[in-house]
């Protein structure tokens, strides 16, 4: 099982550097590129024209690695399509979400509701096929706990639907800053990776080769965006790793990153309608670290007006530390 997950790994990671510099090579030729929010912070204008939907890059070197182990690891099947589902599924709003946004000329893609539903119909097959294929996915594992509880099967699929849409959604919040989500998903696949046992091993060894190949063009400064192509793609995978590992209530720790960008986001809207003012110079958190040129308004936090590679650096090591408690609470050594 081992061979395999390395052999997954390497394949997965050489398909998606090669996916990625074929990408850069086509967006850059034809003048394609992502555009900038108005409203974003100023520090980020000369990205604009960056190529983007590097997600495809990332999905192929995924789609390499489930390719290789439906011939390769035949009795993982039953995962396999979940992990198909979950990835290409998601990953294929967010391809029609980037697609639109590129032929529109703006950032703008699929209307929020149409996203939303789109999202809910792979999110409900996903679960539906969860009960199919997985022996009782509704008995989750509790963290700093050596026991397992088992929940009421409409409970269940409220809660991992909950679950397949936050982090999905989390990850794009967090798509930001050049590495940043990528880093965060790869230190969230690893720390799963640590309770997936060996069935799970080679799916997810795929996924951590697919995210090092498109780390290679995406940290500072970017070559390639991932979109939201690569964002909804990375957190349908990590959402499904989470039903197949019975681990949703480990998300918070192994995603932690991305729970703090996206409850950076509600309490800026709620704060923002109760009294008119501003947690943050610019949600999500990830923002609110950089410089506050061309930002009039008021907050409450300080200022930090850090570099980017320091806050995606500060940002992931909290991310790890995090990780690494979720680590702590699987094995029970906390208790």
């Amino acid at each position: 099982m081992v061979l395999t997950a390395i052999l997954a790994s390497v394949i997965s990671f050489i398909v998606t550097l090669i996916l990625s510099q074929t990408i850069i090579y086509l967006m850059d030729s034809r003048g394609i590129g992502q555009y900038i929010r108005s409203w974003g912070p100023k520090v980020h204008e000369h990205k604009s024209g960056t190529p983007t939907m590097g997600g495809l890059a990332i999905l192929g070197g995924v789609g390499s690695t489930l390719l290789f182990l439906w011939f390769y690891s035949p009795q993982g099947r039953n995962y396999l399509l979940l992990f198909l589902l979950g990835t290409f599924g998601f990953g294929a709003i967010g391809c029609l979400d980037d697609a639109l946004s590129i032929l529109r000329s703006r950032a703008k893609g699929l209307s929020p509701s149409g996203k939303l539903l789109a999202q809910l119909s792979v999110g409900l097959l996903t679960v539906f096929l969860s009960f199919q294929l997985i022996s009782e996915p509704n008995s989750l594992i509790l963290p700093f706990s050596s026991s397992t509880v088992s929940i009421p099967t409409v409970l269940y699929y409220l809660l991992t639907l909950f679950v397949l849409l936050s982090i999905v959604n989390a990850v794009n919040l967090t798509d930001g800053l050049d590495g940043l989500a990528a880093g965060a998903s790869l230190i969230s696949a690893l720390a799963f990776l640590g309770i997936s046992g060996a069935a799970g091993m080679p799916f997810l060894a795929g996924l951590i080769g697919a995210i090092l190949g498109f780390i290679w063009y995406n940290f500072y400064p970017a070559q390639l965006f991932m979109g939201d192509t690569g964002a909804f793609a990375l957190g349908g995978f990590l959402g499904t790793v989470a039903i197949t590992t019975r681990g949703e209530f480990f998300l918070p720790l192994f995603g932690g990153l991305f729970v703090a960008e996206t409850l950076s986001v509600i309490l800026q809207v709620l704060y923002y309608k109760l009294t008119g003012n501003r947690i943050f110079k610019i949600s999500p958190l990830h923002h609110h670290f950089e410089s506050a040129e061309g930002i009039d308004y008021g907050y409450i936090l300080p200022d930090f007006e850090w570099k980017e590679p320091k806050i995606t650096a500060r940002l992931l090591i909290a991310h790890l530390i995090l990780a690494g408690v979720g680590l702590f609470g699987y094995f029970g050594w906390i208790a």
